[in-house]
């Protein structure tokens, strides 16, 4: 079971100051595997906005095909 609370951020950061050092520890730990998980995120994006593009020839021969085909559609 998942529960949400809200608290606000100065209650939050004088929970956290109250903290043992090893608490501290493991919290740090917490966060930095969340960054981790949306730097993966992050990575795919790149990976789709680094990857194969059309060249300008095979976008003309797509917009051909595609006259072709709405033309033949269009027949009837």
């Amino acid at each position: 079971m998942e529960m949400k609370v809200k608290i606000p951020f100065q209650q939050l950061l004088r929970a956290v100051r109250t903290l043992t050092p090893a608490e501290k520890s493991k919290l740090r730990d917490e966060l930095k595997e969340d960054m981790v998980e949306k730097d993966d995120k992050s990575s795919f994006v790149e990976m789709l906005i680094d990857g194969p593009v059309f060249s300008k020839e095979e976008i003309k021969v797509i917009e051909s095909n595609r006259k072709s085909i709405a033309a033949w559609r269009t027949k009837g």
